[in-house]
């Protein structure tokens, strides 16, 4: 390699310095607050020299130039890169740094690279590539990647809450979007906090593929790993033996004397809250997608989707069907509503015949997902032989459409807690659809096997692993299976009590819940369960609220004294993000509850903030709202996971895309509309994961370098993903001053009866518990029963709600109304009264019916 010495080439931009080193890579990027240069702190965005086997992080530093070619399609391809670089002078001032790269192999093509600075609104550094055929014979050059090491390590700082902070503040994530002309990769820092770097294409350039390096994913670091951005994907994808990517994979051939300039840039951008990474690429003239609600989406619901930044000239899909189409100078609309479900390619060519695309995907009515999902489950994952797992509900090979029962993966954690996590699904799906045969499922499962085999009758304890299927259960000091084991209970006490047909009467579940809770505390690792939040945890109140409504006092009250101890525990703590590998997604749920509940602003302001900087704005369904994950080296025994691979959709995603609906129980000032469109696409996403028949993989991996590439091919902790959709999903009407009204959960339409204006909401949810009209200060919950339709006048003296009873029994149907004028209401023909503003009513339902429930105002 060469040296500069102790003279680097350095150049200086109003937001952006770069410190250049061997080869013409960037050793180091500082960039500053685009919205408080003079006040902030610069942040260094490349990542730290590592070892990753015979290579390291800095072959991959920005900078860095992956060329592949040959001079004949019947020859194989010579790859090579810039070991070596001459700088060219071309400006004393240093507004210019250029250099002529050297690639070993390839001596017929000369490339030089020239970063300065663009002036404007958002001042960018931009970096043109200009490769030359310096031969007498035509080129084909099949790969041209830009590689990106950032400084996405998350690991390196003590296990305490100092050193915790310390990486939050330190290092970033690094957010993806692969579609053509409005292709980005953004570095977010882990606290959500501004400087972000954008990276994206520039002038005609466009990219079509990314992967991360193979050597990064193999590696012990806790890391998704050094992703690489091409141009040309084509002989990357041939020599690798990779499966084409979405969009497909180009070469180009250059003739003799023929050049090409392609070009990146760089600016800086800030994500919090506001969505200014899209006004950035907007501002730097490149086209920017926004959807509605998410980039997974019912068939039935449609998807719509928004560009910035560029004029459409013309929208294409790659099946049959019809767009609704707007553009003017601003920007353009689209709006997909095929008649089949599946994968849509979205495109469009703008004005600059520039072509951008996008990836959404359609399913199933949700409540047709959740209902074959459980039959899925019941048919395929109940282990029905005589042996150790006979009636327990395994993680399943959905190729097979087998339960997986090889002990090695019972050795870890894995099998146990995927386990559980679909029966926790399976028994709350039973509290809104119950089936007899699934009900019986679970009193099975948790006779035969959770009672027999994972929890001690005598104390309570929970093991996490099987190392012997032959005997029970060891390892009871692993916090996060008891949550899964409490919510399991409450949720058999919410089916025993609204529509029976359990083994045991309602309240025995609540009171083996509580001694689950009692275990947790008295077993736990004490370092593990005082460091950071726990999933599940957010719903330890809501059973101490049922034990406190059915009378069981004593058990009640232990169980609040413990989750008092646990508040103060949290409270203490600054982020108490901490978790088996230092870093991933799964404290911020129970923090944010407890900030909450403790009325701890400035906590919960912090959760909030760091859960969705893990999370991807990029419009593809397998990212849009995803939260970061990656399977630790500790858990081995997960059988569909072989290296550090990204996993998307996973069961956080759901979890904490709640906090968001957590903040809309009351009116505000301002909404943030970048949050509430992570917090959308997160509640959807994940059912991309169920198929149309019911079988469910734990994760999607969108890298072809990665072992695991596509559809994970098990079933996994899917169930706590689809379990906290059951239990927090709604149906919401936000209003907004920049675009009017956003709808959730819901088809909200208005109407004119006799005069007055009529508002209609008919949630898709597929759960039907809760209508929230935001603003308007109207809501209905339903305890009991499902909502299908409410109605309410625009001047809140009339209203109907229709429930339906999904059961063969009678049921008597519950739900609470907030927000009529008045105090005195005429329902169904009886008179009922308000308790401050409350309106709780309650109507027969026979088996499988729908009823509608008049409600009058009288004073």
């Amino acid at each position: 390699m060469d040296d500069f010495g102790i003279d680097r080439q350095e150049l200086t931009g109003a937001l952006i310095s770069m410190e250049f080193g061997p080869g013409g890579r960037i050793q180091q990027l500082w960039a500053s607050d685009p919205s408080a240069p003079e006040e902030s702190e610069e942040f260094q965005f490349v990542a730290p020299p590592l070892m990753m086997g015979e290579e390291t992080t800095e072959d991959y530093f920005p900078g860095t130039i992956l060329l592949g070619a040959r001079t004949h399609p019947e020859d194989p391809w010579i790859v090579s890169r810039n070991a070596r670089a001459e700088a060219i002078s071309e400006e004393e001032d240093g507004s210019i740094v250029s250099f002529e790269y050297e690639f070993s192999f390839l001596e017929d093509l000369g490339a030089t690279g020239k970063f300065y600075e663009i002036p404007g609104s958002v001042p960018q550094i931009a970096w043109d590539v200009e490769i030359t055929n310096r031969s007498r014979r035509s080129i084909e050059i099949g790969e041209l990647g830009f590689p990106l090491a950032l400084n996405n390590v998350l690991e390196g700082f003590a296990s305490t809450d100092r050193g915790i902070r310390e990486l939050w503040n330190d290092r970033v994530y690094i957010h993806k979007f692969f579609g053509g002309a409005a292709s980005y990769l953004f570095a977010q820092r882990l606290t959500g906090r501004p400087p972000g770097l954008a990276i994206f294409p520039g002038g005609d350039t466009r990219w079509e593929f990314f992967n991360h390096v193979p050597a990064s994913l193999a590696t012990p670091f806790r890391w998704e790993g050094i992703p690489v951005v091409y141009v040309h994907s084509q002989a990357a994808i041939e020599r690798e033996g990779w499966p084409e990517w979405f969009s497909g994979h180009t070469a180009l051939v250059l003739e003799p004397g023929e050049q090409r300039t392609y070009q990146m840039r760089f600016a800086p951008a800030d994500r919090h809250f506001a969505d200014n990474l899209n006004s950035t690429l907007a501002a730097c003239d490149r086209p920017a997608l926004k959807v509605f609600p998410s980039a997974v989406a019912p068939v039935d619901v449609g998807i719509a989707v928004e560009v910035t930044g560029a004029t459409p000239a013309r929208f294409f899909t790659d099946i049959d069907m019809e767009l609704e189409t707007d553009a003017d100078e601003e920007g353009g609309f689209c709006f997909l509503k095929p008649t089949a479900t599946g994968a849509v390619r979205l495109g469009f060519v703008d004005t600059q015949d520039r072509e951008t695309e996008t990836h959404l995907l359609f399913i199933e009515p949700i409540a047709d997902l959740i209902q074959k999902r459980a039959e899925w489950i019941v048919d395929h994952q109940i282990c029905l032989e005589e042996g150790p797992f006979q009636c327990a509900i395994l993680p399943a090979d959905i190729a097979t459409g087998l339960p997986i029962t090889d002990p090695e993966a019972f050795i870890g954690a894995f099998g146990i807690e995927s386990s559980l996590a679909d029966a926790l699904f399976l028994a709350e799906k039973n509290t809104i659809y119950p089936q007899t045969r699934e009900i019986e499922a679970l009193d099975d499962y948790l006779e035969y096997f959770l009672q027999d085999k994972l929890q001690n009758p005598g104390d309570g304890s929970v093991g996490c692993s099987l190392p012997d299927v032959r005997a029970v259960a060891a390892n009871f000091g692993r916090p996060q299976v008891y949550p899964l084991v409490f919510c399991l209970y409450h949720s058999m006490w919410r089916i025993a009590r609204t529509f029976g047909g359990t083994r045991s009467e309602a309240n025995a579940y609540l009171r083996r819940a509580a001694r689950t809770v009692a275990a947790m505390f008295g077993h736990s690792n004490e370092s593990a369960i005082h460091s950071a939040g726990i999933p599940l945890m957010s719903y330890l109140p809501d059973l101490v609220r049922d034990m406190r409504e059915v009378g069981l006092k004593v058990e009640a009250d232990a169980t609040a004294k413990l989750l008092d101890r646990r508040d103060l525990e949290l409270g203490r703590r600054r982020y108490p993000f901490f978790s088996d590998g230092q870093w991933n997604t799964t404290g911020y749920e129970e923090t944010f509850s407890v900030a909450r509940r403790r009325g701890n602003e400035e906590m919960e302001e912090r959760a909030l903030r760091c859960a969705y900087a893990a999370r991807s704005l990029s419009v593809d369904w397998w990212w849009y709202g995803s939260d970061k994950r990656w399977i630790e080296d500790s858990d081995g025994s997960n059988p569909g996971v072989f290296d550090k691979g990204e996993l998307c959709l996973g069961p956080t995603t759901v979890a904490n895309s709640l906090m968001f609906f957590k903040t809309l129980d009351k009116d505000y000032s301002t909404l943030h509309e970048a949050t509430m469109r992570l917090a959308f696409g997160g509640m959807l996403g994940s059912w991309a994961l169920v198929r149309a028949d019911g079988a469910a993989s734990m994760a999607f991996c969108p890298d072809a370098a990665s072992k695991h590439f596509g559809m994970s091919g098990v079933t996994g902790d899917i169930g706590i993903s689809l379990f906290h959709y059951l239990r927090g999903v709604g149906a919401f009407v936000l209003p907004s001053r920049s675009s009017g009204v956003s709808t959730f959960g819901c088809h909200f339409e208005s109407e004119t009866d006799d005069g007055t204006d009529q508002f209609v909401i008919r949630p898709w949810d597929g759960v039907g518990r809760k209508v929230v009209v935001r603003q308007f200060g109207f809501e209905v919950t339903a305890e009991i029963g499902q909502i299908v339709e409410v109605r309410v006048d625009s001047r809140k003296r009339h209203a109907s709600v229709t429930m339906k009873n999904n059961s063969d029994t009678d049921l008597m149907a519950s739900f609470r109304v907030k927000g009529l004028w008045g105090n005195q209401f005429l329902v169904a023909g009886h008179e009922l009264l308000s308790d401050n503003g409350e309106l709780k009513a309650a109507v027969l339902l026979p088996p499988l019916a729908t009823v509608r429930t008049e409600i009058v105002v009288k004073r």
